[in-house]
């Protein structure tokens, strides 16, 4: 039975492996498109004022206000919980509280179809349900060092988010 929970873990790891190798591919794209004298730094300046531009003439995220902050509330408590459950150990409290963030759409909290969002937003909510799902099976491994470099990384896909697409009035 471990032999086939430790094969499953291994088959995640390799989809999301797979699921990185191929964000990173295409957001290798537009630098491997075109020849360009800029660098590195302002190429990915450009791509960021292209995302900018394209959240600003869209306007906001969401189509209610209220129900997408209702929800991003709910889970901030979630996180709240799972800081908890980190600080006293409690295993199976932490794979419940990260099983939830991973269950969890910003994307679906808008109201609003994928292609009718920045593809950044929908690429970083993506990205928040794999290291959600790497967190669940930190904590099947009930290595704490792992545990905390799995969540650190969770954490970094939600401040990103929050610095692009945060409102001042949220």
């Amino acid at each position: 039975m471990r032999e086939l929970g430790s094969k499953k873990s291994v088959m995640m790891r390799c989809i999301q492996s797979l699921w990185i190798l191929g964000f990173i591919y295409v957001m290798s794209i537009p630098f491997s498109c075109r020849k360009s004298d800029r660098t590195a730094q302002e190429e990915i300046g450009a791509l960021e004022e292209n995302v900018a531009s394209q959240y600003e003439s869209d306007g906001p995220l969401y189509e209610s206000q209220t129900i997408f902050r209702m929800h991003m509330q709910d889970l901030d408590e979630c996180e709240d919980a799972l800081i908890e459950s980190v600080d006293r150990q409690d295993w199976e409290v932490i794979k419940k509280c990260a099983m939830d963030l991973k269950n969890a759409s910003a994307v679906v909290f808008t109201g609003k179809g994928k292609n009718d969002l920045p593809k950044d937003f929908v690429l970083i909510d993506t990205m928040f349900h794999y290291q959600a799902l790497a967190v669940v099976e930190a904590a099947e491994s009930r290595e704490m060092v792992k545990l905390n470099i799995e969540y650190e990384k969770l954490r970094d896909t939600c401040d990103r988010c929050h610095e692009k697409y945060k409102t001042k009035d949220m």
